[in-house]
């Protein structure tokens, strides 16, 4: 971007583009390398009632969008459940024997709680009384079905990016671990700096503390199926810096139900047994405590600036089971609602394949339309200021916030970026200086280059469209 910044420093330095050159230019771009061997695709078309398209390019091709998806489950969260839903966690109490009480705690997929909030809940069954549990009983059947997406790659599904999407989320269902070089010749230092409420997970350490000057292979953590064993391999030089990996924990609901216990202990609450089921007939019980979740609006701005994948993935299956229905797994649900909510929306769906609401499946089909359609649908929808207030803006936040800095569309962009390996993307909403308000949708797959390398290849593609000017 500092290359782009010393090609565009503002918008008066730039000639002029006249509407009619633009199918041209961008033709152009489009057939030079690296982009000549990609599968490309793009929709540009001024914003509005009588909008205009301006470019097409593939647009009605289906592609991998990487996490563009996000604003598709983010339109139909805004949409279906609006800006002000909450996502509600509850502890129900039945009376028991000797004076005790079972609890059931009944999460329903905030991605936002954390073992401090568990101790409210902890206060709060205190003030009503609740002095000793015979059964704790934590339910987990809120989000049916698979809590990692089978989809995912193995790869990524070891890494807090990836982490679960249960009912029961604690601290993003993720775990950082601090690894550091001792001596020469001897393992690498491996500290749990926040361990999890069950206890850490173990650890096979094959790394190595390399001198200065020694050739060192990269680090890299290892774990076989749902085995909870880290195997870590690789070097560090010696005295260089500790590094922060943040691994996904894939016993979520076992790591919630410990720490929920010792939030009980800790306010002189015994508990006999515990347990976690997601099959559970007992009577739902008087609520005793409850914790919610930020509103879908703060969600969104999360999901879609910072590009967050468990805050979409949360909406993503919250869409699919408040649809209603026989649900038996939530991200197949999930995909179904947001079809539906974009076909009430007038965007046509039906050729649309949403495997996951955050965009790292590969096994996601979206066209450049669709999302430019629902961009289109967003700046009049009732809840269209909360969907566009939660997207990133170019040269200044989140996803977008070291991109078009110092250029002409510096604080005149927002939009969604998204990548993969070989796909990336950009969708979103553009004021060139001297020309009408835009929106657009660019998406790149199949390619060999770095995603920066293409990443690079849109901005000069949207820095040219920034040129556009009704003077000529």
């Amino acid at each position: 971007m500092g290359l782009l910044g010393a090609l565009v420093p503002d918008a008066d330095a730039v000639a002029a583009l006249c509407p009619a050159q633009l199918v041209t230019q961008l033709d152009t771009a489009f057939s030079q390398a690296p982009l000549d061997t990609a599968y490309t695709g793009m929709v540009l078309q001024t914003q509005g009632s009588n909008r205009r398209t301006l470019y097409s390019r593939n647009g009605d091709r289906l592609f991998t969008p990487a996490s563009n998806i996000k604003l598709l489950t983010t339109a139909a969260a805004a949409h279906t459940l609006g800006a002000d839903y909450r996502l509600r966690t509850s502890v129900y109490g039945i009376p028991d024997l000797d004076e005790s009480t079972v609890l059931r705690v009944v999460g329903r997929g905030d991605p936002t709680l954390t073992t401090a909030q568990l101790e409210s809940f902890a206060q709060q069954l205190a003030q009503a009384g609740v002095s000793q549990v015979s059964r704790l009983i934590l339910d987990d059947s809120y989000f049916p079905g698979f809590a990692t997406n089978p989809t995912w790659e193995w790869e990524d599904a070891q890494y807090a990016y990836a982490a679960p999407v249960n009912s029961l989320i604690l601290n993003r269902n993720a775990i950082a671990l601090q690894i550091a070089p001792t001596q020469e010749g001897y393992p690498l230092s491996v500290v749990w700096p926040q361990p999890l409420p069950a206890g850490p997970l173990p650890v096979v350490n094959d790394s190595m503390t390399v001198a200065t000057g020694t050739p060192a292979m990269p680090l890299a953590l290892w774990r076989r199926g749902d085995s909870p064993t880290v195997r870590l391999t690789g070097h560090l030089v010696q005295g260089s810096s500790a590094q922060i990996i943040t691994l996904a924990v894939l016993d979520p609901a076992q790591q919630f139900a410990a720490a929920m216990e010792q939030a009980l202990q800790r306010q002189s609450i015994a508990v006999r047994e515990t347990a976690i089921t997601q099959n559970l007939s007992l009577p739902a019980g008087q609520e005793l405590a409850v914790l919610e979740s930020p509103s879908v609006g703060e969600l969104m701005l999360v999901a879609n600036r910072d590009s967050d994948n468990l805050y979409a993935e949360a909406l993503f299956k919250t869409l699919g089971v408040t649809a209603g229905g026989n649900i038996t797994e939530a991200s197949q649900a999930g995909g179904e609602a947001v079809k539906n909510s974009l076909t009430e929306l007038g965007v046509d769906a039906s050729a649309l394949r949403l495997a996951d609401g955050s965009g790292l499946s590969r096994h996601n089909l979206v066209s450049p339309i669709a999302l430019v359609d629902t961009l289109q649908v967003m700046t009049t929808h009732p809840q269209g200021r909360a969907f566009r207030a939660s997207l990133a803006i170019a040269g200044q936040s989140g996803t977008l916030s070291n991109r078009f800095r110092g250029t002409a569309l510096e604080g005149r962009l927002q939009g969604k970026s998204g990548a993969l390996t070989g796909n990336v993307a950009l969708s979103g909403y553009v004021q060139p200086p001297n020309y009408e308000p835009l929106v657009f949708s660019i998406v790149i797959n199949h390619s060999n280059q770095h995603a920066s390398v293409l990443r690079e290849k849109i901005d000069e593609l949207l820095l040219r469209i920034a040129q556009l000017s009704d003077d000529c």
